[in-house]
């Protein structure tokens, strides 16, 4: 099985290198071999009273996954979610999870993305493995609209309505606009993450909550 990892990640190093040239694969390398991560997560439940979410005439929700991946992502869209640093985001967007893009007047102004079942759970420590909102980001120029929480609300609705019960949202402690946003959708503090992670497997985690702290090795 070790094998089949470093055949696996040796590939993938080889494709990447191919696509985007050496100096960007040297900076992808460097941020495998160890980088420490901070995660405040919410959740929400389906028993949680929604009502309809209300977007202004010149506002428009896109929402992208595998079924429009190939002629939906145009070369304005992929510029604006990152160019080369949104490409394993988009990867899993081909492969099943979902994008939610927010325009303005025709101007791109927020997105974020649902992951499913992915190795991020494991890593924030979700034993339940429930959808995952993150990588959320809305431009300055268009906050305090509440747009932000309108996407959330958008994004949760379209996961209840898929048969989810529960629904995880995660961002940087320090990021007091994204936790109050998130908060006015809907959601309520669950835990907060810390995470040391060595080659992109090995991770030591500190998780705390209201029952306390736990710490747990693992390989993701």
């Amino acid at each position: 099985m070790a094998t089949s990892r470093i055949k696996n990640h040796a590939g993938r190093l080889r494709r990447y290198w191919k696509q985007r040239g050496t100096l960007a694969t040297l900076r992808f390398v460097a941020s495998r071999l160890f980088r420490f991560e901070k995660h405040m997560v919410y959740e929400t439940t389906a028993d949680t009273h929604r009502g309809a979410v209300r977007w202004g005439a010149d506002e428009q929700v896109l929402q992208f996954g595998p079924e429009n991946f190939d002629y939906g992502l145009t070369p304005e869209l992929r510029a604006y979610l990152g160019g080369e640093q949104a490409v394993e985001s988009l990867q899993a967007v081909r492969d099943g999870d979902r994008l939610f893009v927010i325009t303005r007047g025709g101007e791109f102004v927020h997105r974020g993305y649902i992951v499913f079942k992915t190795r991020q759970s494991r890593l924030l420590g979700d034993d339940e493995a429930s959808p995952l909102i993150a990588f959320c980001s809305t431009s300055p120029k268009a906050r305090g609209r509440g747009i932000y929480r309108r996407a959330l609300e958008t994004e949760v609705m379209y996961l209840f309505g898929h048969g989810y019960q529960r629904v995880l949202i995660e961002t940087d402690p320090q990021n007091y606009a994204s936790r109050k946003g998130i908060e006015a959708a809907g959601f309520t503090f669950a835990w907060e993450a810390r995470v040391w992670i060595w080659l992109n497997w090995f991770v030591i985690r500190r998780n705390r909550s209201s029952d306390g702290v736990q710490w747990r090795v693992l390989t993701v």
